[in-house]
């Protein structure tokens, strides 16, 4: 028996069974880092694309009710494949050391659940998502994420180069806002067409090239664990320049790429304004917290620039 079985066999011994709503908060503290960096964003790039009609899918007639409907199964789907991912990621070992420092508060490290008994939810999750993935839809995705995951966590791409790393949480978020996009279309009837292939192309170039951002924060564990981030890498002073270097001017080309007016240009560039002058000027971890939201709070304005388009096509 392992170590970690008998830790736990020792817990269920000396402490009475759990509540519902224990383990309903061990779930949420597993994903909670992730909310406003995927689910959040992935849903709104579901609902941006759906509501682009024939911009970017098979449906050139969308209905905000039929939307609305179809809300909790576009939930679901994200946060099934987002639990997964976070399941794989927080039970290795290097995980659990970075986390000791960067958020103590995660499961495992505060002991609400062992490595042990992460690995065994993900071996019931896995075969449960990918099923699920059959009905809700968006199953390329799903299957996609899950190779994604392993390809991350267990052979070490998040590691060792940092370049690899952006790619591959680069695919991560396009992965999440394709598979939530189908589901949002009303799978099987409806799903995206050739077009939203080329946006989500565009989605992934932004994300390899500003996903450091979520790095700032996050050096002294990186450190720790010797992960070779960007910052880590390049040095901290360099990184913030060319940060706000990359900010700006995907700020104007990603607006430029659906040639849109003066509307379309005026949140991307107001918040990328603001974003690269926090990464220059504030440089505290708690600064870096706040910019990484502005940072999402940015892309997910770039998500909404095909609705935006449609809406203004339709005038």
């Amino acid at each position: 028996m392992e170590k970690d079985d008998l830790e736990a066999l020792t817990m269920c011994k000396e402490e009475p069974p759990r509540s519902v709503f224990y383990h309903l908060k061990t779930a949420y503290l597993i994903t909670r880092s992730d909310i406003k960096t995927t689910i959040y964003p992935a849903t709104i790039f579901a609902f941006s694309s759906a509501l682009s009609g024939s911009l970017l899918t098979t449906n050139s007639a969308p209905s905000i009710l039929s939307l609305l409907l179809r809300l909790p199964n576009v939930l679901l789907w994200t946060w099934s494949n987002l639990w997964v991912f976070n399941l794989a990621n927080q039970r290795l070992p290097n995980s659990v050391l970075e986390d000791s420092i960067n958020k103590p508060w995660r499961v495992i490290p505060s002991g609400r659940v062992t490595p042990t008994q992460a690995r065994h939810l993900l071996l019931v999750s896995i075969p449960i998502v990918c099923l699920s993935s059959f009905y809700l839809g968006g199953r390329e995705a799903s299957a996609a994420l899950m190779i994604l995951t392993w390809v991350y966590n267990d052979l070490g791409a998040g590691d060792e180069n940092f370049f690899v790393r952006h790619i591959n949480n680069a695919l991560g978020f396009v992965s999440f806002g394709a598979g939530a996009s189908q589901v949002a279309c009303g799978y099987p009837d409806h799903t995206l067409n050739q077009d939203a292939y080329w946006w989500l192309g565009v989605i992934a170039t932004v994300i390899t090239f500003t996903i450091q951002f979520q790095d700032m924060e996050d050096q002294e564990g990186d450190r720790l664990r010797n992960r070779k981030t960007l910052p880590i890498v390049c040095g901290d002073d360099l990184t913030r320049w060319g940060n706000a270097v990359v900010i700006l001017l995907f700020s104007l080309l990603v607006p430029a790429f659906w040639r849109m007016g003066s509307v379309g240009y005026f949140l991307p560039v107001v918040l990328g304004s603001v974003i690269a002058c926090r990464t220059l000027l504030l440089k505290t971890l708690a600064s870096d917290k706040q910019t990484f939201r502005l940072w999402c709070l940015w892309l997910t304005a770039l998500y909404c620039l095909p609705v935006i388009k449609h809406q203004n096509a339709s005038l």
